[in-house]
């Protein structure tokens, strides 16, 4: 398992698990929008130059990624390295691509001397294996409910 850097032929690949990671957390409670949304958001992570960085297999397959970058919070307060998303394909779950992807997020946090804020999903796990491996402590939860 390897880290490389976006580039455009991966696009493609970016936008579907992108689609299907919003699937994964939404799908059951929400009505997920038009695969289009998702190239054009795809698309504004490009154009705002997010730190988009896939993990690669020994097969050269992309099996995840993951979206950081400055969060300035409109200068309501400091600004961290805020790793916003983190993917990976079901089938490559219990390989080393999400710990490499959050490592990766967590190295960049300090390389620029800023906090890391991330997120982290309770029922797989990430959230505790953020907690143990990169001293992230939880500062809040979200609750939702329908109507």
């Amino acid at each position: 398992m390897k880290l490389r850097e976006f580039r455009l032929d991966d696009y493609e690949e970016v936008v579907d698990m992108f689609y299907e990671f919003i699937k994964e957390v939404f799908d059951k409670d929400r009505k997920i929008s038009p695969k289009y949304f998702f190239y054009k958001q795809i698309t504004s992570w490009i154009n705002e130059k997010r730190h988009i960085v896939l993990a690669i297999n020994n097969e050269d397959k992309i099996v995840g990624f993951s979206c950081c970058y400055i969060d300035e919070f409109d200068c309501l307060t400091e600004s961290v390295y805020n790793c916003e998303y983190a993917y990976v394909k079901p089938c490559y779950r219990n390989t080393r691509a999400a710990y490499m992807l959050y490592k990766n997020g967590s190295s960049k946090a300090k390389e620029l001397g800023l906090n890391l804020v991330s997120n982290g999903r309770i029922e797989n796990g990430v959230d505790d294996m953020m907690e143990k491996h990169f001293n992230l402590q939880r500062k809040f939860t979200n609750f939702e409910r329908k109507v």
